[in-house]
C-alpha cells in the first residue's frame, strides 16, 4: 500500500504560493502534509506542469507516472487526517468520503482512480457524480481531522500547528543563553547561539536545526529555524517557522518563511507566508492590522472575501523581490518573481514590476531576465537551476499572462 497524496481545483485560492508547488509541498506550519506522515515516499498526484519539479523535491517517490494499485489510499492534500479517522478508513475498500464537495479520502477501482488522476493532471473539478462506488458525507470535520481551504486558515492555525509539531527535546545551550518556559527546546549540536539571546518556551516549543547561527536574539516559542539559516543580530522571533537556509533579521511574528529567503534587515514581517528563494529588502514592513481592528478581505477573483480575521499580512509567492523601504498594506498577494516598490495597495500579479508604489507605471518583467535575476541569486547559494525549474518558469509566465492583460500591464522598459 501506498499513500497517494492529490491536489485539486482549490490549488487556485493559493495562488502565488501555488504557482510554484504542488498543494503537497506547502508548508502547514513546519511540515508539509506529506511530512507530517512521517513516510520515506510516497506518490502525488499533481498539475502537469509541476510534475518534474515535484518529481525533483521527491527523487524517492512516484510523481503522476505510477500504474494503478486497488491498496493504494488517496488523500487531499490540505487534509490532515486525524490518527484514529485515517486508521479506520484505512482498513476499508472502495470509498470515498466526501466533505461538501471536496474529496478528503479515498480508495479507488481502477476507473475511479483514471478518473481522479485525468482530472488532477489535466487541472478539471471532480464531479462526485462521475465516481461509481460508495461515497461518505463527512458533515462536521471535528473527528476527521483538518481541511485548509484559504490561504490565511495557514496563519490563522499557526501557534497550535507549531506546539504540536515542536515535541523535539534537547536543553544543551551554549553558556550565556537565557532559557526560560517548560516547553520542548531542540538545539542541534552543530548550530552556533551567541552569548545574550533569550529563548522563551513558554508558549511554545522551540526547534533550531543543523548548522544554524543565532546572534544574540530573542526568539519566542513556538518557533521552528531550519538547517544552514541564519539570525542576525537583534533580532526578534515569534511563532513562525524559517526554512532552510534563510537570512533573517528585524521582527518576525506569526509568519512562515520557506527556504533560501533573505530577509536580513530591520523591518516588520507578521502574520505573513514568505515563498521560496524571496529577497525581502531593508525595511520592508508588512500590516497585518487594520486601524479600524475591523476583519481583512482579499481579493479572490471578481469578489472580496472576509478572512474574519483582524490579523493578516501579505503572501508573497517565489521569487519576488521588494526595494528598500517597501510599505505593503493588509492582505495583499503578490505574485511569482514580481519587483515591488514604495506603497503596495493592491494585490501585484506575476513577473511585474511594480512601479505604482513610487509614482512610476508597472510594466511586464520579461521572463529571459526574471530567469537570469533568479540564477544570479542561486549562484549565491551554491545551487544551479536546473531545467525542469527554468521550464516551469516559462510555463508559469504563459500561464499568468492574462492576469497581467487584466491589471493593464504590458511589455515595457521599466524606469524611475
Amino acid at each position: 500500500m501506498s499513500i497517494v497524496f492529490f491536489e485539486d481545483t482549490s490549488w487556485k485560492n493559493f495562488v502565488p504560493l501555488s504557482y510554484t508547488r504542488s498543494l503537497s509541498d506547502i508548508k502547514i506550519g513546519s511540515l508539509t502534509s506529506f511530512e507530517q506522515f512521517n513516510i520515506k515516499s510516497a506518490k502525488f498526484l499533481t498539475r502537469e506542469h509541476l510534475e518534474s519539479v515535484t518529481k525533483q523535491r521527491h527523487p524517492n517517490c512516484k510523481v503522476n507516472r505510477f500504474e494503478y494499485d486497488n491498496d493504494d489510499i488517496f488523500i487531499n492534500s490540505l487534509f490532515i487526517p486525524l490518527k484514529s479517522f485515517f486508521e479506520k478508513w484505512n482498513k476499508r475498500k472502495d470509498f470515498v468520503i466526501f466533505f461538501k464537495e471536496k474529496i478528503l479520502m479515498a480508495r479507488l477501482k481502477k476507473s475511479n482512480f483514471e478518473y481522479l488522476y485525468d482530472s488532477v493532471v489535466h487541472d478539471k473539478a471532480v464531479k462526485r457524480n462521475e465516481i461509481n462506488t460508495e461515497i461518505i458525507d463527512i458533515g462536521n470535520l471535528g473527528k476527521s481531522g483538518t481541511l485548509y481551504s484559504w490561504p490565511w486558515d495557514f496563519m490563522f492555525h499557526l501557534r497550535d500547528t507549531l506546539f504540536n509539531q515542536l515535541k523535539l527535546k534537547n536543553k544543551k545551550v551554549p553558556k550565556g543563553v537565557k532559557v526560560t518556559g517548560k516547553n520542548p527546546l531542540y538545539v542541534d549540536k552543530t548550530s552556533k547561539i551567541e552569548e545574550g539571546t533569550s529563548l522563551n518556551t513558554t508558549d511554545g516549543g522551540i526547534y533550531i536545526g543543523p548548522h544554524t547561527v543565532i546572534h544574540q536574539s530573542s526568539i519566542n516559542g513556538p518557533v521552528c529555524i531550519g538547517e544552514y539559516s541564519q539570525i542576525k543580530p537583534y533580532s526578534t522571533i515569534n511563532n513562525s517557522y524559517i526554512g532552510k537556509n534563510c537570512r533573517i533579521g528585524g521582527e518576525i511574528d506569526s509568519s512562515i518563511i520557506l527556504d533560501f529567503t533573505n530577509k536580513s534587515h530591520l523591518g516588520y514581517l507578521g502574520h505573513s507566508y514568505v515563498g521560496e528563494w524571496v529577497n525581502i529588502g531593508a525595511n520592508t514592513i508588512t500590516s497585518d492590522l487594520k486601524m479600524t481592528y475591523g476583519t481583512i478581505s482579499i481579493k479572490m477573483g471578481n469578489q472580496k472575501i472576509d478572512t474574519k480575521t483582524n490579523k493578516l499580512g501579505s503572501f508573497f509567492g517565489d521569487m519576488v523581490k521588494t526595494s528598500i523601504s517597501t510599505n505593503i498594506y493588509s492582505g495583499i498577494r503578490i505574485g511569482v518573481s514580481s519587483h515591488i516598490y514604495g506603497n503596495i495597495f493592491s494585490d501585484v500579479p506575476s513577473y511585474v514590476i511594480y512601479g505604482h508604489g513610487i509614482g512610476s507605471e508597472n510594466v511586464e518583467m520579461d521572463v529571459s531576465l526574471a530567469i537570469k535575476f533568479q540564477k544570479r541569486m542561486m549562484s549565491r547559494r551554491n545551487v544551479n537551476m536546473s531545467l525542469p525549474y527554468e521550464k516551469m518558469m516559462k510555463t508559469l509566465f504563459e500561464m499568468t499572462s492574462k492576469q497581467r492583460n487584466t491589471y493593464g500591464v504590458r511589455p515595457k522598459r521599466f524606469t524611475l
